[in-house]
């Protein structure tokens, strides 16, 4: 009996998460799913670390830190010798940004604002793109709109 019970609640605590990420959007159900699977790996690692399988173990739970660590947002800062990654540097010539926003050699300023908004829209970070992406297209349009 006590079995059927304990089935009984997993399989409920199941549908409700089930539910909850049905309904989440996808950059945030991939954030939790990182962390809920990072949770598993470090769990089990631990297990099989303490049943005297180090071998496996340790890395196992390492992977799974690393996975929860992902998942909860944790990203290495860019290095400061990397020219491109202080803000309102403008690095980059009026060829490399026509090429990064995909434009013709001649572009209004109209078309640049276009090319820039339909880029940004998938490589936005709340839209699960880089904070280096966005920099990236936001520097090409600043280099072209300011010629």
């Amino acid at each position: 009996m006590p079995f059927l019970l304990l089935g009984f609640a997993a399989l409920v605590i199941l549908v409700l998460v089930s539910r909850a990420f049905s309904r989440m959007k996808t950059a945030e159900a991939a954030r939790w799913s990182r962390i809920l699977m990072g949770l598993a790996a470090a769990i089990l690692g631990g297990l099989l670390t303490l049943r005297g399988l180090a071998i496996l173990g340790a890395p196992l739970a390492t992977f799974g830190i690393g996975l929860m660590a992902v998942g909860a947002g944790f990203r290495p800062k860019p290095s400061r010798e990397n020219p491109s990654s202080s803000p309102g540097s403008q690095s980059i010539s009026r060829e490399e940004a026509l090429d990064i926003l995909g434009l013709d050699a001649k572009p209004t300023n109209e078309e640049i604002r276009a090319a820039y908004r339909k880029l940004m829209k998938r490589v936005h970070p709340d839209s699960g793109g880089t904070d280096g992406l966005s920099r990236r297209l936001t520097e090409a349009r600043d280099v072209l709109l300011n010629d």
